[in-house]
């Protein structure tokens, strides 16, 4: 799946320069500046040059392929390093970028995936799980391939998702090139925020189930009142503040997805009592909810600008995502086994009412609600610099802190209008995620190896990828309005006094079983 490019990063004392190269595998890269080693001979090393430089080991000759690089964002710097020779201290080990890769792709999706093998069929859900988890993991390693190749043409030591589509565009659009990364962050920061959204739809559903409120109490008013802290938390500029949220984050998520597998092994029904396949017109909804979870691809990138070995970030993914993808396909398929047709949005709010699942439906919750100021980050992160060089000066602080206000206000409001959960998940799949995960990644390697080698295989490869994400992306966004549409149409409207709907959610609270004597089940 994944083509180890191996980059060789060659040190030169005084600088050092790239290239672009051909992707054609098997030739010799000839495009690649020559640099002079400490044995006083020019070494021309490249991306496809690993094979002649195994020849060379063989001989006896010596390459130096060690240079510092300093890692993006942080200050620090890494020695990178390939052919398995030592690396520094700095940077990202292995390990810790596999964790990273889990908390970027771990949320509420995977929760939310029994719901979406029921739009398949107890066969076709967890074969179509597979297939949407190879072809996005394939892309990831595409979007990796290019960042490579424009590292190395341009100097630069890093890219960001929208950097590697404004460099890929030049050849077409020259000074209007700008417009492919501006595109590639707007769909970020709908991605970004839509994930926010959903989190409060999901803690909003979770209190309101906790505390057998039911429909005593809207959704929309819980979610109104979170937003208060939750603005309030916005405030904190650190990532090193934010990484202790991180960790707390992590502890529940993980704690949480152990009690659900452990009850869904327990608790498993008869699968021939589902439907193998739920047919044709179900599959956009099931396209459109799978895919919003596998929502790591905007974190690849700067992962592997932090690693130690970068060039370990192939098979890093690989197990990782490997990992992930089982996690998933497991998840979507005891869920639905378990509960069938009578699965929720999130299969956590399937879990019975006693003391132990309710913790763990609060436990997730406060995973998600934690995470949120991390996804809120990069939305931030994007639209913020730019407006507080027009306004700082202006307004001071007070300028920033009313944006992150109005931001979450916003990401609240998104949530208090389609405030169900397994529709919003699927909007939000289909809307955003599809272009980020499956559209841009063979777009931009087409657009990038075009005029350097690219193999009519891999271009039909590409073609096919792109068309499978516009069909994904217009009939998953269609269905998934339509039936929010259709949802609200079957909602009873409720005119309930703001102040009696909570004097009614307290009264309902105290009568929770969470407040009685049960046994765990």
């Amino acid at each position: 799946m994944y083509s180890n490019e191996k980059d060789s990063l060659l040190k030169n004392d005084s600088s050092q320069s790239y290239s672009s190269s051909d992707e054609t595998p098997g030739t010799v890269n000839r495009h690649t500046p020559s640099l002079n080693g400490d044995d006083g001979k020019e070494h021309f090393v490249g991306i496809d040059d690993i094979g002649d430089y195994e020849e060379d080991e063989d001989k006896g000759e010596d390459h130096p392929l060690t240079v510092s690089v300093k890692s993006s964002g942080s200050g620090r710097s890494r020695t990178a390093v390939s052919g398995g020779l030592d690396t520094g201290e700095k940077g990202t080990s292995n390990l810790a970028t596999m964790v990273h890769i889990f908390k970027g792709n771990v949320g509420t999706g995977i929760l939310s995936l029994p719901a979406a093998v029921k739009h398949a069929g107890v066969v076709a859900g967890p074969v179509g799980l597979c297939i949407i988890a190879f072809i996005a993991v394939h892309c990831m390693h595409m979007l990796v391939r290019c960042s490579h190749f424009f590292c190395r043409k341009t100097g630069k030591q890093a890219m960001s998702y929208g950097e590697v589509a404004e460099e890929c565009s030049k050849g077409i659009f020259k000074d209007k090139a700008y417009w492919p990364k501006r595109i590639v962050n707007l769909f970020l920061i709908v991605t970004q925020l839509g994930f926010c959204a959903v989190y409060f739809v999901f803690v909003a559903s979770t209190i309101v189930e906790v505390a057998g409120w039911g429909d005593k109490v809207d959704k929309r008013l819980v979610i109104i009142i979170l937003a208060l802290p939750v603005a309030l938390l916005s405030y904190i500029r650190s990532l090193e503040k934010l990484a202790y949220l991180s960790i707390i984050a992590n502890i529940c998520c993980v704690v949480g997805l152990i009690t659900i597998y452990q009850y869904l092994a327990r608790n498993l029904g008869d699968p021939t009592r589902l439907p193998m396949f739920s047919g044709v017109q179900n599959l956009p909804m099931f396209f459109a909810m799978a895919l919003f979870s596998f929502e790591g691809i905007g974190v690849v990138l700067p992962l592997e600008n932090e690693m130690q070995k970068p060039e370990d970030f192939g098979w890093v993914l690989n197990v990782g995502m490997g990992i992930i993808s089982c996690m998933f396909v497991s998840m979507g398929l005891l869920g639905y086994v378990a509960f069938g047709d009578k699965i929720e949005g999130s299969v956590s709010l399937n879990l019975p009412d006693n003391y132990l699942y309710d913790g763990v439906k609060i436990c997730y919750a406060i995973a998600m609600f934690l995470t949120y100021f991390l996804q809120f980050y990069v939305p931030i992160n994007i639209l913020l610099p730019p407006l507080l060089n027009k306004w700082q000066k202006r307004h001071g602080s007070c300028f920033e802190y009313t944006f992150r206000t109005v931001l979450v206000l916003f990401t609240a409001a998104l949530a208090a209008g389609i405030p169900l959960l397994d529709d919003f998940i699927a909007l939000i799949g289909a809307l955003a995620s599809a272009g980020l995960a499956i559209i841009f990644p063979p777009l931009i390697h087409t657009l990038t190896f075009w005029h350097h080698g690219l193999h009519p295989m891999a271009f039909v490869k590409n073609l096919i990828l792109i068309c499978i994400g516009v069909l994904g992306f217009a009939l998953g966004t269609f269905e998934s309005i339509m039936t929010i549409v259709t949802d609200f149409h079957k909602r009873t409207p409720k005119h309930v006094h703001v102040n009696q709907t909570l004097i009614n959610g307290t009264m309902g609270f105290t009568h929770h079983p969470l407040f009685k004597t049960h046994p765990i089940v």
